[in-house]
């Protein structure tokens, strides 16, 4: 199964269907999983603090490794490498435009 077949199953299941949202990987083998874990508070924070309405959704392996933390758009799959905290925040205010 594909990337990002296998990314839309697990976000089906967790009820988020075409509402934009920004995904980011918790895996093990990509990046020290403080790494990514710090990159998903600093997100949710920003999106309380901001008043978006992108949700921040954690997921396991995206099969990326080596080249995290790793961040993924959705519904519009597109895979981010290495991403930082200034990144990820651009990232959620283009997602946010899109469901203004």
């Amino acid at each position: 199964m594909g990337r990002k077949r296998k990314l839309r199953k697990k976000l089906h299941k967790r009820g988020i269907e075409d509402q934009p949202a920004l995904v980011i990987c918790v895996g093990k083998r990509c990046c020290p999983r403080a790494e990514s874990r710090a990159l998903v508070e600093k997100a949710a924070a920003y999106v309380e603090k901001g008043h978006l309405h992108v949700p921040v959704v954690t997921v396991g392996c995206l099969d990326v490794c080596k080249k995290g933390p790793i961040a993924a758009t959705y519904p519009k799959i597109k895979v981010r490498k290495h991403v930082t905290f200034k990144r990820a925040r651009k990232l959620l205010e283009k997602l946010e435009r899109r469901t203004s």
